[in-house]
C-alpha cells in the first residue's frame, strides 16, 4: 500500500530496503502491473500514473510491527513530521481499499493494517488540545 501512496522527495533516492517474505513478489507484480498501464497511457496520450515507490516501505511495515517512532527514525532519513504524514496517508488509503474491496479477505488484511497503523503519535491531532 505505500509504493502506491509514498512519493520520495528526491530522484537519486537509494534503493528502498524492504521487509523479506511477501513484500518482494507483491512489489514486482505490482510494477508489472504498472508498467502495463503505462504503456495503454502512452498509447492514447495519458500521463496519470506514477511509478510505485517503495521508499517507504521499510518504515511502514516497522511501524505495522510496533516499533517505536524512535526505532523507526533510527531506520529511515525522514523528520518526524513527514513519517507521520506517510504513515496516516498509508493507514488512510488501507481505509479506501476496505471500503472498496467488499467482504473478504482483502477487506480485513486492509482493515488489520490500519489498526497496526493507527497508534501512539499517528493518532494525536492537534485539533484537540
Amino acid at each position: 500500500a505505500s509504493a502506491l501512496v509514498y512519493e520520495s522527495r528526491r530522484d537519486d533516492a537509494p534503493a528502498p530496503r524492504l521487509p523479506s517474505g511477501a513484500v518482494r513478489p507483491a512489489l514486482t507484480a505490482l510494477t508489472r502491473l504498472w508498467s502495463a498501464l503505462r504503456e495503454t497511457e502512452r498509447d492514447h496520450r495519458l500521463d496519470c500514473l506514477r511509478e510505485p515507490d517503495a521508499g517507504f516501505a521499510w518504515a511502514a511495515y516497522r511501524c505495522a510491527q510496533e516499533a517505536s517512532l524512535d526505532q523507526v527514525l533510527d531506520d529511515v532519513d525522514m523528520a518526524p513530521g513527514d513519517f507521520v504524514r506517510w504513515i496516516r496517508q498509508v493507514a488512510d488509503f488501507a481505509g479506501q481499499i476496505a471500503d472498496a474491496a467488499g467482504p473478504g479477505s482483502l477487506r480485513e488484511t486492509s482493515r488489520a493494517l490500519i489498526r497496526a497503523l493507527r497508534r501512539g503519535v499517528v493518532t494525536y491531532s492537534p485539533d484537540e488540545d
